[in-house]
C-alpha cells in the first residue's frame, strides 16, 4: 500500500470516528439542550404572558407539524379546560433578519394576552426597542378573530420611531399566529387532549 494510499485511510477513518462520536453526542444532548433552549429563552416570554414561571408552563407543550415546520404551542389549564395559548411565530422581514416572537392568546375571552420577542437581531435603540413594554402592550386584550396591522398600514399597532420595518415583522409573525390557530385551534386542543 503506498504512503497516500494509507494516510487516504487513516483520515477516513478519523473523519468517521469523528462523525460518529459527533452524531452520538448530539443524539443524546439533544433533548438536554431543548430543555435548556425552552427556558432560558423561550421561558421568560411565557413567564409574561402565562403570569407564571416558567417551570409551571414549560411541561405545557405540544408540537404542531405544519408544511413549513413544526410549530411550539404552549398551554395552561383552568381546571380540564385549556385556557390560553402561547404559539411561537417567525416575523420575517425584520431590519437586522426575522424575529422570533410568541403571543399569547386567551382561549376564553378569544382575545390577545400579550406579544413577547423570544430572540431578534435588531439595532440597540432602533429595532431592538420592540422588547420595550410600551411596544409590546399594544397586543394586549386584540380580538384574535380579526389580522392586526400598523397605523400607518392602517391598523392600530403604533410603530417605533425609525423602527417601521420591525414593527411590520412583528405584526407579521403576529398575524401568521392568528392564521395558525384558526387554521389547527382544534388539532391543538385535541393534541393537549391527548396529554
Amino acid at each position: 500500500m503506498s504512503e497516500i494510499t494509507r494516510m487516504v485511510v487513516v483520515l477516513s477513518l478519523i473523519a468517521g470516528f469523528c462523525s460518529a462520536a459527533l452524531t452520538l453526542a448530539n443524539v443524546q444532548l439533544g433533548p438536554k439542550i431543548q430543555e435548556q433552549t425552552d427556558f432560558y429563552v423561550r421561558g421568560p416570554a411565557l413567564e409574561r404572558l402565562f403570569n407564571k414561571p416558567a417551570k409551571e408552563v414549560l411541561k405545557n407543550k405540544v408540537i404542531i407539524p405544519t408544511e413549513t415546520g413544526d410549530v411550539p404551542v404552549f398551554f395552561t389549564r383552568e381546571g380540564d379546560k385549556v385556557s390560553a395559548l402561547a404559539v411561537e411565530a417567525v416575523g420575517k422581514g425584520g431590519f437586522g433578519g426575522d424575529l422570533k416572537i410568541m403571543v399569547g392568546i386567551d382561549l376564553i375571552n378569544e382575545r390577545q394576552t400579550g406579544m413577547e420577542v423570544v430572540s431578534h437581531s435588531e439595532t440597540p435603540g432602533l429595532g431592538a426597542r420592540i422588547e420595550e413594554i410600551a411596544f409590546r402592550r399594544q397586543w394586549n386584550g386584540l380580538p384574535i378573530d380579526e389580522p392586526i396591522a400598523v397605523t400607518a398600514d392602517g391598523g392600530i399597532i403604533d410603530s417605533i420611531s425609525g423602527a417601521s420595518t420591525t414593527s411590520r415583522a412583528a405584526v407579521k409573525g403576529t398575524n401568521e399566529v392568528l392564521d395558525f390557530i384558526r387554521l389547527k385551534k382544534a388539532e391543538i386542543l385535541q393534541r393537549i387532549a391527548k396529554l
